[in-house]
């Protein structure tokens, strides 16, 4: 009997579920199909049905952990574009802060993210999830470095800072931050702890909202994240 796509929908559901247990418990190296398969109640065969192996499956869980990041700065971008009277530095806080708080409350994207960081060596087989891990970061980054340019173009970057140097100390901030965090997550608020910090980095980089006017820039700033 054919399963219907919403059968098979769950099955790979599962399948991805329980590869997040048997990783975090295993680590990708050790963890076997047979034993997510056994996780996951299904035959190996359905698992074969959705992946090829373990780095799809590692692939899959890793599009889920990013797609949230995705638009946050999608939404972030458009709103820039569309209202040049907003401060790139004051949305760009607004928007990470929100990306911070959805994290801290998922706790099966955290999950995914310790493995990524702490279950994971990324050889052999796994060279192409460190590659792609790669990209995914540069992309990242070459998102805050549009923005960090749109808050130099509207005044807001002192000028000592490029627009690429300040979006890689903005990321490895974050970077840190989150891993950190994801060590010992009982231990300290991620969003409560990184935002002074977040802040506090923007302040320095930023033109004080009053030089920015003088140098005729869009007068709608709200105080950077004081």
């Amino acid at each position: 009997m054919r399963r219907t796509k919403a059968e098979a929908e769950q099955t790979r559901e599962t399948v991805l579920k329980a590869a997040i247990k048997v990783f975090l418990k295993r680590g990708i190296a050790r963890a076997t199909l047979e034993e997510i398969a056994r996780a996951a109640g299904v035959t190996r065969g359905a698992i074969y049905w959705h992946f090829r192996d373990k780095l799809e499956i590692f692939l899959a869980l890793e599009e889920r952990t990013n797609f949230p990041n995705d638009e946050v700065a999608a939404a972030l971008e458009s709103r820039l574009a569309a209202d040049p009277r907003l401060d790139p530095l004051d949305e760009l806080a607004d928007a990470i802060g929100e990306g911070l708080r959805a994290l801290e409350n998922d706790v099966e994207r955290r999950r995914i993210l310790t493995i990524f960081w702490f279950r994971c060596e990324y050889v052999d087989e796994m060279l192409p999830a460190l590659q792609r891990r790669q990209r995914l970061d540069a992309t990242l980054q070459k998102r805050i470095c549009g923005i960090m340019g749109l808050a130099a173009a509207r005044g807001r970057l002192a000028p000592e800072w490029s627009a690429d140097m300040a979006a890689r100390a903005l990321f490895l901030l974050l970077d840190r931050s989150v891993e950190d965090w994801l060590r010992t997550p009982d231990e300290f608020l991620l969003e409560v702890e990184t935002m002074p910090l977040l802040r506090a980095f923007l302040r320095a980089v930023s033109v004080a909202v009053a030089d920015a006017a003088d140098q005729k820039a869009p007068r709608r700033f709200r105080r950077s994240a004081a």
